[in-house]
């Protein structure tokens, strides 16, 4: 997945007429990924370092985007649902005695029970 952004990155650069910038992303990921075959180490330090500011970036995303999905899904919803006064968990029951609902069994037979 790594190996594939920065060539989608460039590529989108070069869709938009910015082929400069393209050449160079390109140019600096072709250096990186060679240097990286010759000298082992210089790969395992790029590594460490992408995957810190990686787990940087990832935090801060995951708290936007639900940051995005509570304010696009469940303050609408939840909104609509007091303008209708509709109450889909029975939080505000009447008071009464007792809380249990009545069953009426239909069939008395015990032969379809399962």
């Amino acid at each position: 997945m790594c190996s594939i952004m920065p060539i989608a990155i460039a590529f989108l650069l070069y869709k938009y007429s910015y082929k400069d910038i393209a050449t160079y992303v390109l140019f600096s990921f072709f250096t990186i990924a060679l240097l990286s075959i010759i000298i082992p180490p210089i790969g395992f330090y790029i590594y460490k370092q992408s995957s810190k500011i990686g787990k940087i970036i990832g935090k801060y995303v995951a708290i936007v985007a639900l940051f995005f999905v509570y304010i696009c899904t469940v303050l609408p919803t939840g909104i609509l649902m007091k303008i209708v006064k509709r109450d889909r968990l029975r939080l505000k029951m009447p008071t009464v005695e007792s809380y249990w609902q009545k069953y009426e069994n239909k069939n008395s037979d015990y032969e379809y029970q399962f």
